[in-house]
């Protein structure tokens, strides 16, 4: 269902002079004519009105992304300015499977299979194996 060929377009028409006559189909056609005509500008002003409300409702977002574009330029030249290296901010953050890599602390560092080095431990209270009971 679609467009109509040049087939179904001749049958249309010889429909019509057979029903309408030759003397009304010019007048019919031309009545159409300006039907159609009538129907496009209204298309056209409805679809120019919509467009200008469009650009209404969407012009201050424009000016905010527009700011924020240039807000995150600035963060990534001051960022790439005092480390030395570049800033990408449009990375998503990290998810469990792309969790950022932490520094190793002596407990890692022990169980990786160095076992000449000695493994920290938490330090103890002076007094904690040595308090005195008391016999209540």
């Amino acid at each position: 269902m679609g467009s109509l060929g040049t087939g179904e377009i001749l049958v249309i028409a010889v429909v019509a002079l057979i029903v309408f006559g030759p003397k009304r189909l010019p007048e019919l056609a031309r009545k159409a004519g300006e039907m159609l005509a009538k129907t496009r500008e209204a298309t056209k002003s409805v679809t120019s009105a919509l467009d200008s409300e469009y650009d209404g409702i969407t012009a201050p977002l424009q000016d905010l992304k527009k700011e924020y574009d240039s807000t995150v330029k600035g963060l990534k030249d001051a960022a790439s300015t005092a480390t030395g290296f570049s800033v990408d901010l449009s990375a998503t953050p990290p998810t469990e499977s792309t969790k950022p890599v932490t520094a190793e602390t002596p407990e890692t560092s022990a169980s990786s299979g160095d076992k000449d080095e000695p493994t920290a431990s938490a330090p103890t209270p002076p007094d904690a194996g040595n308090t005195p009971q008391s016999d209540s």
